[in-house]
């Protein structure tokens, strides 16, 4: 029984074989009511900082090719991130993504408005991530993966597991689960 299990989960980790990603920040923060309530079912203001492949597509085209690559399916209900949201989207919240960050950037820094950066290094695109609501980043994360060009798929792969971490399940434990549950 072990060994199908076993199998499944090297077969998903060769899948994301030279991705880095680091959540950081407090893994027990509860978000289900916060991503509920500006998040979900709605718009939610996406902010593209820099460029992942600077000298090779402007920075307008680099935001829209980031905005299609976090459309996907999330732990949580769906939520629609968008360089321009419409009235559904709810004021001090957004997602913010830093592209070649320095390294001493983290998600708060984001959500404070700083987004210093540093050169891009040939051959790998680097982020940092954050999901700011009223400028506190609730979630936060870091990320990078070797690339060869704006069309690897390895950037929409990258994308989404950040997404998927921003917006992971809340963590459970024996504290808060009801009572009779297991």
């Amino acid at each position: 029984m072990r060994i199908p299990i076993l199998l499944s989960a090297c077969l998903l980790l060769s899948g994301c074989a030279g991705t880095n990603i680091t959540e950081e920040g407090s893994q027990t923060r509860q978000i289900s009511s916060l991503y509920g309530y500006g998040a979900a079912g709605r718009d939610l203001k996406l902010e593209v900082q820099g460029n992942g492949f600077f000298g090779q597509m402007s920075g307008a085209a680099f935001a829209k090719l980031v905005e299609a690559g976090v459309q996907g399916p999330l732990p949580r209900a769906p939520t629609h991130p968008t360089l321009t949201p419409d009235a559904s989207a709810r004021d001090n919240y957004r997602l913010v993504f830093l592209f070649n960050p320095a390294p001493v950037m983290g998600g708060q820094d984001l959500c404070d408005g700083h987004a210093d950066q540093q050169a891009p290094i040939p051959g790998e695109l680097h982020l940092v991530a954050a999901f700011c609501v009223a400028g506190r980043a609730e979630t936060e994360a870091t990320a990078w993966t070797p690339i060869h060009g704006s069309d690897d798929p390895a950037l929409t792969q990258l994308l989404r597991q950040v997404m998927q971490a921003l917006f992971r399940p809340d963590h459970r434990d024996s504290t808060h689960m009801p009572y009779g549950s297991s």
